[in-house]
């Protein structure tokens, strides 16, 4: 097995971030470690292509779930022992079958996991049994997004207790976001408005490209973290949540000392060229951008990374929240100069994807206090 663990860089942060009440930033006496570790993936290959963007960490953070829509498996990749430690195979069609265009994969709280497709998702065990599937056609969704409708955007939350799906919804109409509670049991949708979403089609770029007409949304995401479903997008640092304990929406904005706390700057919107697009997102990235929210369960906090791309090369901000989501703290890491890409949290450390010569790898940032 390959595997390589070092020390790159010890540094003590001092920041003037964000103080919480008693006056302490949370960084004020945080030391970051960096080291990198490789992935031994035996005498198989591990699937690369889509750069772990069809992947779930288990609720435990045991494992990485990658699914490879070539062979249609889901790989299953021991983060404690750092090595493959099998694949679950699946059919196409058939009961059990995965269907056209699935995507995404999704660890369940109850130990089942979702696959989602452009047109549904399902509900598997771990087994392979196919234990439900939801067809959005069964909903009222305001037309096909082929025909300037609505279309549930990847990254959904199965609710198998309350009989539930929540995904956030496109409008292509007016290129807005609302958030859609599916209720499983009677097939009645909710869509609910989103005052941190508003500014989105002000983003919104469009370009043509041979016959093809391509379009770029700011990002945005939906992760389920308790009772709490937390809403963001890249424009801006408020974050808005559905409690799906009590069935309310919540919003909170913040102040940043270091960055600005969204984007400001016009744009230009329609393009004829795609040079002419590229060189409008490099100034669109210049400015303030923000990743999703993510949840490390030792210190009961959340993280959130914020970066501006400048000459090539990314500053990237790292902000603290307690679990009530307040600000405690934030700083800058210089050692980070690229856009944060794909990580998660495990054992006090945030793990960053990273292809190294067709093998999996991790940078891993140590937090400790």
């Amino acid at each position: 097995m390959r595997y390589l663990a070092y020390l790159a860089m010890t540094l003590l942060i001092s920041c003037s971030g964000k103080m919480d009440e008693t006056g302490a930033d949370f960084f004020s006496d945080v030391k970051f470690f960096w080291d990198t570790v490789y992935v031994d993936s035996g005498d198989d290959i591990i699937f690369l292509r889509h750069q772990l963007l069809n992947s779930d960490v288990s609720k435990d953070s045991k494992y990485l779930y990658n699914f490879n829509d070539r062979e249609l498996t889901i790989e299953r990749i021991n983060l404690d022992k750092l090595r493959l430690e099998d694949k679950i195979t699946f059919d196409r069609e058939g009961p059990n079958g995965i269907g056209g265009s699935p995507g995404l994969v999704q660890a369940n709280n109850e130990g089942l996991f979702t696959l989602d497709g452009m047109f549904q998702t399902s509900l598997f065990s771990w087994g392979g049994e196919k234990l439900a599937s939801v067809y959005f056609e069964n909903f009222s969704l305001g037309g096909s997004p082929m025909n300037g409708g609505e279309q549930v955007l990847p990254k959904r939350v199965f609710d198998v207790d309350d009989q539930r799906l929540y995904g956030l919804i496109q409008r292509y109409k007016t290129n807005t976001v609302v958030l859609g509670i599916m209720n499983l049991e009677n097939y009645e949708i909710s869509k609910l408005e989103l005052e941190s979403f508003e500014k989105l089609p002000d983003y919104h770029f469009q370009y043509s490209l041979g016959n093809a007409l391509m379009n770029r949304m700011p990002l945005t995401s939906i992760d389920h973290v308790g009772t709490k479903l937390l809403l963001s997008n890249e424009i801006t640092s408020t974050l808005m949540w559905y409690d799906t304990e009590v069935d309310s929406l919540f919003s909170k904005a913040y102040t940043s000392q270091l960055a600005p706390s969204q984007k400001e700057k016009e744009y230009k919107k329609e393009f004829a060229s795609k040079e002419e697009y590229d060189a409008e997102f490099a100034r669109f990235s210049k400015e303030i951008n923000f990743m999703p929210p993510f949840w490390d369960p030792e210190n009961k906090l959340f993280y959130r990374f914020s970066y501006q791309i400048v000459g090539g090369k990314a500053k990237v901000y790292l902000t603290a929240l307690d679990e009530d989501l307040n600000q405690i703290g934030e700083t800058k890491i210089p050692q980070l100069t690229k856009r944060p890409f794909r990580y998660f949290f495990k054992d006090g450390k945030v793990w960053f994807y990273e292809n190294m010569d067709d093998e999996l790898a991790f940078v891993r940032l140590s937090i400790e206090k």
